[in-house]
């Protein structure tokens, strides 16, 4: 007669539990210190100041969150920290490659990337380039259903040398259909930071690749600064959209994008 040893078995089921939560940003290629040009919480961000937020967007750590990563990460399975693109590095980036790091933005060069900050409000994870960036995401790994993020300009370039702290589009594509093409987002506009551009869409079943594409808004790639907050694909096994432990006011005033 055979005897089952259960410790043995739910000790097995916790480990694979515990391979199911994707989201782990302690897990990422992440920015040692403060980065080349330092955040700072303030208790109202001013446009005249790069990298002051007065928002923050932290890392949703449900079951079944995967993050877009760069380097951390794994395809076509992601791994705790996320996904990282399947298509070559040089690509990824216009200017100041290679990408080195998750969740930062690109910097000045190689060497001085910086966290991701957009119109005030600061993300725990994302992704960040400079125009015009590709990126392949393999969407074979999982079961994919939604895909959610926030686009906009880093506010590393707010105005300055840059004028409007530069602009960009954003175009998301799934199996070469184009799902999303946002107008041309600045830095500021009419003397303020330009909130982050709610981006998100639902993902059918059986896709193969997820493309985004950070463009240069139209006039030239100078000061193009590309950054995708909080970009994130959601399984199945995720029941809702909206992230439970996100801290933030200014929710209702995000643009969605459909």
């Amino acid at each position: 007669m055979k005897i089952v040893n259960f410790s043995i078995l739910y000790t097995f089921l916790i480990i694979g539990l515990a391979f199911n939560i994707y989201a782990a940003k302690s897990d990422c290629t992440n920015l040692d210190g403060d980065g080349a040009k330092p955040i700072k919480k303030v208790a109202s961000e001013d446009l005249a100041v790069e990298n002051d937020y007065d928002e923050v967007v932290e890392e949703d750590t449900r079951d079944g969150v995967v993050y877009l990563a760069l380097i951390g990460g794994n395809q076509p399975k992601p791994n705790e920290c996320g996904l990282i693109p399947k298509n070559p590095a040089g690509e990824w980036t216009g200017w100041g490659g290679p990408l080195n790091f998750d969740n930062v933005t690109i910097g000045e060069g190689a060497t001085t990337r910086n966290h991701i900050v957009i119109g005030g409000t600061y993300f725990e994870r994302g992704i960040g380039a400079h125009s015009v960036g590709t990126f392949v995401y393999d969407l074979t790994g999982a079961d994919y259903v939604r895909f959610v993020g926030y686009a906009g300009m880093s506010d590393e370039k707010d105005p300055g040398g840059c004028g409007h702290g530069g602009s960009s589009h954003f175009i998301f594509s799934v199996d070469g259909d184009e799902v999303v093409k946002t107008d041309t987002l600045t830095g500021s506009a009419d003397g303020e930071n330009v909130e982050p551009l709610k981006v998100e869409f639902d993902i059918p079943a059986n896709a193969k690749e997820l493309t985004i594409v950070m463009g240069d808004g139209g006039d030239g790639l100078g000061c193009d600064h590309s950054s995708l907050g909080d970009a994130k694909l959601l399984t199945s096994s995720v029941t809702a959209v909206d992230p439970v432990n996100k801290v933030s006011t200014t929710w209702g005033s995000l643009k969605a994008s459909y």
